[in-house]
């Protein structure tokens, strides 16, 4: 059955609010993928290439809450890492359960508040943030296992500086 249903195109305000989403969206899985990464190498310092890679797969499809849950549990993290992970799940929550709930009607009418857009920003520049941080950990981490780690923190410190690397 075809509908004959008049679809509205978003406004300028929708479209900056599906942007900053997808941005924010994009970015929490970048975090996912970071803190995968540190499971895998943490719990498996000593693995071949390949006995890693298959933990990998399995703990790539743990939610964040899964992932924090699991780095808690075994200590991975310093205290500060895992405080800040616990918060930013909490954040995550929000923009994926909870961001429409008390804007339903700015959402209805189109009249998305300048106020959501920075919260659902912010929670963009503190997924960025935490990547780093994980990033730099598992660097700490590997060191300390007597790998040379220099070429990896001269690619991050361009990254930092806005450099594209490939």
């Amino acid at each position: 059955m075809k509908e004959n249903k008049i679809r509205i195109p978003a406004n300028n305000s929708e479209i900056n609010l599906y942007c900053f989403l997808g941005e924010a969206l994009i970015k929490i899985q970048m975090v996912e993928q970071a803190l995968s990464h540190s499971i895998t190498i943490k719990m498996n310092p000593d693995e071949t290439k390949e006995k890693a890679n298959e933990f990998l797969k399995k703990h790539q499809r743990y939610t964040l809450g899964s992932a924090i849950k699991t780095a808690l549990e075994k200590k991975l993290f310093n205290s500060v890492i895992q405080d800040d992970l616990n918060s930013f799940l909490e954040q995550r929550n929000w923009l994926v359960h909870r961001v429409i709930i008390g804007n339903e009607d700015n959402f209805n009418t189109g009249n998305i508040k300048e106020k959501l857009f920075q919260k659902i920003k912010s929670i963009s520049n503190k997924a960025e943030d935490i990547q780093r941080v994980i990033e730099y950990d598992i660097i700490e981490f590997c060191s300390s296992k007597g790998k040379d780690m220099s070429n990896i923190k001269e690619l991050l410190l361009l990254q930092e500086k806005g450099i594209r690397v490939r």
